[in-house]
């Protein structure tokens, strides 16, 4: 499995843990304020991973590592 490709199901990974944080977000009713915004920041950092991987994953397949 060459590198570009390991960066790709990494990206992927982490878009779906930022798709499950988003579904729990809207779909569960917590009744605490401060409840959400664990999930929340959860879900933005693995966004976050997501795209980085998918950065690396482009780099690595335009050029010759």
């Amino acid at each position: 499995m060459l590198e570009n490709e390991l960066y790709l199901i990494a990206s992927l990974v982490a878009f779906s843990a930022f798709l499950v944080s988003l579904y729990f977000c809207m779909t569960k009713k917590i009744n605490s304020p401060y409840g959400i915004y664990p999930i929340l920041i959860l879900g933005l950092i693995a966004l976050a991973k997501s795209i980085e991987f998918y950065e690396k994953h482009i780099f690595k397949l335009s050029t010759n590592h």
